[in-house]
């Protein structure tokens, strides 16, 4: 038997943007840079149009990372915003994961930078705890495709 088809749910769904930092941004090459940061507000804009409960994350930000793109703050400014200090797994902060839990949601929209890590780990770990899980390829990039295939191979 296959895997079975679970259809989107907005009632039951949260928007999760991973490490969409402007440091970040720059090395996304598998999708054209300013089609690629489009796709992202587009996401944002359509969870705000949604009212889906949506989460923001960063991770060293004071390093090479750099900070959020300002047009997310901007776009969510109560939401949660969690500045990881250090965890590469987003799912490995406690702080990411009580907000999370805290939507109610079963179904979590994924879109990251990069995707092999920053998309990957996370949707692997909420996975593992039985979130059903949609990732946004097109709002989520990393170095080459070879990258972003095997990410999306390992994630199904």
């Amino acid at each position: 038997m296959g895997k079975p088809y679970i259809r989107l749910n907005k009632d039951d769904a949260a928007v999760l943007l991973v490490d969409h930092q402007t440091g970040l941004l720059s090395l996304v090459r598998d999708i054209d840079p300013d089609k690629f940061k489009n796709n992202v507000l587009a996401l944002a804009a359509a969870a705000k149009y949604f009212k889906l409960p949506t989460i923001l994350t960063t991770s060293f930000e004071e390093g090479p990372n750099g900070p959020l793109v300002p047009e997310l703050k901007e776009m969510f400014p109560d939401a949660p915003y969690i500045a990881r200090p250090g965890q590469i797994n987003a799912w490995d902060n406690e702080d990411f994961v009580k907000a999370v839990k805290a939507t109610g949601k079963k179904q979590l929209i994924i879109a990251g930078v990069v995707t092999e890590v920053c998309v990957a780990f996370p949707a692997l770990s909420a996975m593992e705890e039985n979130f059903e899980v949609f990732v946004v390829t097109d709002a989520s990039g990393t170095f080459n495709q070879i990258t972003r295939d095997s990410a999306w191979n390992r994630i199904m």
